[in-house]
């Protein structure tokens, strides 16, 4: 569940009238910003570059913010622009495009990310800004040099043959290397989204396999969103199983799943029916039902932004009757009138906050109560019997932090599993960021260092040789 990526059109005129120099600033440009924040993880930016016909468009990424590149124009946004002219190249990404990394912590008319650069030969010179952020920065042509290697690979979901491709991030030196398989959440993510983590992970020797959603990236099938969690969680399963068909890179003995937010939920099904999975790693979630989980998320992402009580408890209120709809096909009709009336007062909660998803029809509700909203993990968590680690922001607005705690605690209790740890990230929220500051002033959400060396260290000790 994390920032979506965005993608501008440059503007054509120069570009048509001097095509060298069009050709010049094309590809993949990284750098990292002079100025460092006053805490955390350094400011890192990538620009891809592109030709499309006659027109260029770039791809910024902000790895620790999570905010990943796609290759599509961003439909959100009707004044972010780009201009590439005497050789300068200016890119802005003004509020209006849904910039959630930066969102609820500055004022809505500083959420802005502002880039001016210069290339010149095999850089591009130039300033970074985000919110109150500015620092000078380099950018080099991406030249993929590295001790670790990254191999684009390709296996097939156990759940249908579908056939998915990812990412397998392998440590210098010899093998066979412990693995860990990540599994995103419910974005429509790719091998990306965790790529911070799968390069800490193999500077201490651990291998990890990243993969594009269905219907992401490079692999195929419906989008996910259509898919049940026992058609993800084969995704997951074709994942380790690819892995045991390397022994030569990757300890079978040794492999274990890495989810979150929704993943959380996928890696329970498998760990609960794969005896192989040797431990498991649950970020932001799970030990809820999925209908809980949205009911705490429509109230929480409301107090945020300023809602009373009453009218937090009447979505929380609409949210449970709909999911008792979704689940027994009962009650429609009132429902459906509920959310007509709702709609025609434009009720501020309503359709947002999560609560009119899937809501358009009973035949699509019911198949996202069948899909989706009425998983309980309860009953396979007491299955897991390895070791497991659940990781919580403390601000997380989606989960209920204590919450999803104690009953991953309880469900694994009941199943006789006592190698149980938790943590929970002062100020981190969902995606396990925590704000940033430079002079003092809030300006972006970044991986947080402690989340990192939890997970870094945790899975370390569970993967050393004995």
């Amino acid at each position: 569940m994390f920032q979506r990526s965005v993608l501008i059109t440059l503007l054509l005129v120069p570009l048509l009238s001097s095509p060298a120099r069009a050709q010049r600033i094309e590809g993949e440009w990284v750098g990292v910003a002079d100025r460092h924040p006053d805490s955390g993880l350094p400011v890192t930016l990538r620009l891809r570059i592109h030709r499309q016909g006659d027109s260029l468009r770039v791809a910024l990424s902000l790895p620790e913010s999570r905010l990943i590149d796609l290759e599509l124009p961003s439909p959100y946004s009707d004044s972010s622009h780009a201009i590439f002219k005497d050789n300068h190249l200016h890119l802005e990404f003004t509020p209006d495009i849904g910039l959630g990394f930066i969102s609820r912590i500055v004022p809505r008319e500083q959420e802005r990310i502002v880039f001016d650069g210069d290339p010149s030969g095999e850089e591009i010179r130039g300033e970074i800004q985000i919110t109150a952020y500015r620092s000078p920065i380099r950018l080099h042509k991406a030249t993929h040099t590295s001790p670790l290697h990254d191999r684009n690979v390709r296996f097939y979901s156990d759940a249908d043959s579908l056939p998915l491709g990812g990412g397998l991030l392998v440590p210098g030196g010899k093998g066979p290397f412990p693995a860990v398989v990540f599994v995103t959440g419910s974005d429509p993510d790719t091998r990306e989204a965790w790529g911070i983590e799968a390069e800490a992970l193999a500077r201490k020797g651990i291998a990890s396999l990243r993969y594009d959603k269905r219907g992401v990236g490079e692999s195929s099938g419906a989008s996910h969103d259509l898919a049940s969690w026992d058609d993800l969680a084969g995704d997951a399963e074709g994942a380790a199983a690819f892995l045991r068909t390397l022994p030569d890179l990757i300890d079978a003995g040794r492999i274990g799943l890495i989810g979150q937010s929704q993943g959380t939920w996928i890696i329970a099904k498998v760990a609960a029916r794969d005896p192989k999975i040797r431990f498991l790693v649950s970020i932001s979630g799970s030990g809820i039902s999925a209908a809980e989980q949205e009911t705490y998320r429509t109230g929480a992402l409301m107090k945020a932004d300023g809602f009373t009580d009453a009218e937090v408890e009447r979505a929380r209120l609409f949210q449970r009757r709909k999911f008792q709809v979704a689940k027994t096909g009962l009650g429609w009709e009132s429902l459906d009138s509920t959310m007509k009336r709702l709609r025609a007062d434009s009720v501020r909660w309503f359709p947002g906050y999560g609560t009119g998803a899937a809501a358009r029809s009973l035949s699509l509700l019911r198949l996202y109560g069948v899909l989706q909203f009425t998983y309980d993990p309860t009953r396979d968590v007491r299955r897991i019997k390895v070791p497991v680690l659940v990781v919580m922001g403390e601000n997380d607005l989606v989960f209920p932090p204590q919450m999803v705690i104690e009953k991953m605690r309880r469900a694994l209790l009941e199943g006789g599993n006592h190698d149980y740890t938790a943590r929970v990230i002062p100020g981190a929220g969902h995606g396990l960021t925590s704000v940033q500051t430079i002079d003092g002033r809030p300006f972006r959400r970044a991986i947080d260092p402690e989340f990192l060396k939890t997970l870094v260290d945790w899975v370390s000790e569970k993967t050393r040789s004995r």
